[in-house]
């Protein structure tokens, strides 16, 4: 299994293309048939030594064409669906089968198409298969799982990242088998389901059930933790989940196919007693895992588990002899024989690690109990918790690097919760299967069911809401991976000397070069780095000064239903590791600036806000203020003349507005401007200020505006960076913030000729997503982040 991984890895860190990588193959294969088979009759012992080095490079080198091979299936699949990038932000006619039903974070509904043939505007079809993603938020509109139809839809383009630690949705959707995404536009023609039986339709039948058995409040909630639909839960609920350390039992899983598979292991004694009784257990067996598996549409992590839980339960049956790991690993071989990309799922590295870990650790672990309360209910409760401590304990490199938070409190919450659990999942899945008929009998019983379901949201909520559950870290270095594997197997061996010392010096060297890693980082050159984050037609820049301090200007946008703070703002900081921001900029109360900053206060500690003076009535503007005065946080109307003091090697000097007994009538040219200075290079950030303001900027500062690094005012709007300022300003380097399609049509075709006159490197976030910046004092560069 670990040289399997070892040579899909090798795929990920190399550019060896699949001929290459097959004659290397046939190379290692040959070597290895001549030292088994013809050197042998020679040098049995070299030969012995050659051929099992040889076999281990085999395997390796075999894993590595094998997930080249799917990723040429895959590229050529995206290669013959290219055409539909084509036809971004066009209507194109579709027929095809729904396959799939769901909700989008923000509501919408969204469906998955197997689409046979697609008709264009000049009424040519291509009958090429594929499979798209659609969202349709029109009201009393409501498809179903299995409908065949023809409509019309609104191609998208294909989304790619566009911002530092962005979640990759695209290389999500290509998992998926999904080629594109878009908007259902109408139905064309007569839709109707189709009518054969099928999982999609068993699914349906199930939730449907579900929805009448229990309440409309925790009905979402059976759906989550019985089939692991999450869609009707909100984003409030599954934080509180994670945070509390509960996220793995609505992400059904391993946990959920043991609560299934535990009942039957109780009649396998009486099946060891019958002639045919270990194959019809075997049959029943295989027919509770593959039907569980489809309800919950069989999801990656369900299948995992039920492939684990049916090579274990079959070596129970037939007394087999079993170790765990080895099957374990056994499956983990299967399924990436099936798929190798499944490797780098969050999903499959968290199943598995922590079913190693427990495997690895919990015999260790309960040696800690007391052997008179070991066999006992105290030792059960006890065994429950160290379960709980040593998976969260196991998973915190993997929980860390993709999440950037960690749960504390996660043993206390599954002591609270799993032993409900165990009883209310199996027995609220069984009423949610059974016929319309028993439902005056299911609609008393599952009552029990439902006070737990009740209980677990509630505990999760309790303990997930408080910010003493969790703590947030950063993890981007690959050693605590490694340091993590050899402490854990260091702790599985600790009582085998000849063993424990040597993973011992293992552990001390890795820590060593963890240590020294992170010190390099800390002393290397001392550099100012800027990040404009694309958050469409908006801005959200973040200076991250050489002594760690942190400075956001200006907010994001907000609309309804989208807020940049949540959405772009939020994520990108937790990830870099900032909870505290020293300094908030805000150029003018515009949404698409201050959109975000009740979200940035309410989740980061500010520690002073700098903001225009000008006095806007707007709704988004008053609760900015109403919430600065709830959690009493400083505010200070700047103007031009003063300055922003943080650290020594750092000037941000005001440029703008000017203080004026009455506000203009446009809010854009009262935007705060600031020069951020670092040794010979400085940065203009104006704003939304436009050609009046700017007048008064090269009026009263003159050559003081020259900058080598401009961000275009206005988002590249015709009515700034004059002619006038550009003389003055001279940039080298230009950004614009803004949306690729926006109802301003910016940036405006004179105003980047302008710009161009004098810049020599010009980017739009609207094309390159984020634009990344470093400087040294001495020179500015642009930095590739993807």
């Amino acid at each position: 299994m670990l040289l399997i991984m070892l040579g899909i890895a090798w795929d990920y860190y190399s550019n060896i293309n699949l001929f290459f990588s097959a004659v290397f193959f046939t190379s290692i294969l040959i070597l290895w048939g001549i030292t088994e088979f013809l050197l042998r009759r020679y040098k049995i012992v070299l030969s012995s030594r050659l051929s099992i080095i040889l076999y281990l490079i085999l395997i390796i080198s075999a894993s590595f064409v094998w997930i080249k091979v799917a990723d040429h299936n895959r590229q050529v699949h995206i290669e013959k669906t290219k055409f539909l990038e084509l036809y971004a932000w066009e209507n194109v006619v579709i027929e095809g089968l729904i396959k799939e039903k769901g909700f989008t974070a923000g509501g919408k509904r969204v469906y998955t198409i197997d689409v046979i043939s697609t008709v264009y505007e000049s009424e040519s079809s291509i009958a090429e298969n594929y499979r798209i993603r659609l969202y349709d938020d029109k009201p009393g509109r409501d498809l179903q799982n299995g409908t065949e139809l023809k409509a019309e839809i609104q191609l998208y383009a294909f989304p790619e990242i566009r911002n530092p630690h962005d979640f990759d949705y695209g290389g999500w959707l290509h998992d998926q088998n999904i080629v594109a995404h878009g908007e259902l536009v109408q139905l064309n023609g007569n839709s109707y389901e189709q009518k054969r039986i099928g999982w999609i339709k068993i699914r349906e039948y199930v939730q449907n059930n579900i929805d009448k058995l229990f309440s409309a409040d925790l009905a979402p909630m059976a759906k989550a933790l019985f089939l692991g639909y999450k869609a009707e839960i909100s984003d409030d609920t599954k934080q509180h989940f994670s945070r509390s350390g509960l996220s793995h039992i609505m992400a059904v899983s391993g946990l959920h196919v043991g609560f299934i598979v535990a009942p039957f292991w109780f009649i396998i004694p009486f099946l060891w007693t019958r002639k045919w009784g270990k194959w019809l257990g075997l049959l029943l067996l295989t027919f509770l895992l593959l039907g569980y598996a489809g309800l919950t549409g069989f999801s990656a992590s369900v299948s995992r588990a039920s492939l684990m839980a049916w090579l274990i339960t079959y070596g129970k049956l037939f007394s087999k002899v079993r170790n765990s790991i080895n099957l374990t690993a056994g499956a983990a071989i299967i399924l990436l024989i099936i798929d190798p990309h499944q490797l780098f799922d969050v999903g499959f590295q968290l199943s598995f690690s922590a079913v190693f870990t427990i495997l690895l650790l919990m015999p260790e672990a309960q040696r800690l109990i007391p052997i008179r309360y070991r066999f006992g209910k105290t030792g059960a409760l006890a065994t429950l918790v160290l379960i709980s401590v040593v998976v969260q304990g196991g998973l915190f490199p993997v929980l860390t690097y993709y999440f950037g938070e960690f749960s504390i409190a996660g043993p206390v919450a599954n002591a609270f919760v799993i032993p409900l659990m165990t009883v209310a999942v199996p027995v609220g899945l069984f009423f949610s299967v059974l016929p319309q008929i028993f439902y005056p009998f299911t609609t008393y019983a599952v009552f029990p069911v439902e006070w737990s379901l009740g209980w677990v949201e509630g505990v999760a909520e309790y303990i997930g809401s408080s910010d003493l559950s969790y703590f947030s870290f950063t993890n981007d270095s690959g050693l605590l991976f490694l340091l993590w594997l050899i402490l854990i197997l260091l702790l599985a061996s600790s009582r085998i000397p000849e063993m424990k010392w040597k993973l011992l010096i293992c552990v001390l060297f890795v820590l060593n070069l963890f240590m020294l890693e992170q010190t390099f980082k800390k002393s290397g050159d001392p550099v100012l780095r800027i990040t404009f984050l694309d958050v469409g037609q908006g801005d959200a820049i973040h200076i991250q000064t050489p002594s760690q301090k942190h400075i956001l200007v200006d907010a994001g946008r907000w609309s309804p239903g989208y807020d940049s703070g949540s959405r772009v703002i939020n994520p990108y900081l937790k990830h870099v590791g900032i909870d505290e921001i020293d300094a908030v900029i805000l150029s003018h109360p515009h949404a698409d600036h201050i959109g975000g900053i009740v979200t940035i206060i309410e989740n980061f500690k500010v520690q002073k806000i700098y903001q225009s003076s000008y006095a806007y009535d707007s709704q988004l503007y008053q609760n900015f203020l109403g919430k600065t005065d709830e959690l009493d946080l400083p505010i200070k109307n700047i103007y031009a003349g003063d300055q922003i003091e943080l650290e020594e090697n750092i000037r941000i000097y005001v440029l703008g507005p000017m203080m004026r007994s009455s506000n203009p009538s446009n809010p854009n040219n009262s935007s705060v401007a600031v020069k951020v200075v670092y040794g010979d290079q400085s940065i203009l950030l104006t704003g939304d200020a436009e050609s009046q303001q700017e007048s008064k900027m090269v009026n009263i500062y003159g050559d003081f505006l020259k900058s080598n690094l401009y961000k275009m005012g206005h988002h590249g709007s015709r009515t700034s960076s004059t002619e006038t300022l550009l003389e003055i300003v001279e940039p080298e380097i230009s950004v614009a913030s803004l949306a690729f399609r926006n109802r301003f049509r910016h940036p405006n075709r004179d105003a980047v000729s302008r710009v161009s006159k004098f810049t020599q490197e010009n980017y739009f976030t609207s094309l390159q997503g984020a634009v990344v910046f470093e400087s040294d004092g001495k020179s500015i560069i642009k930095v590739d982040w993807k």
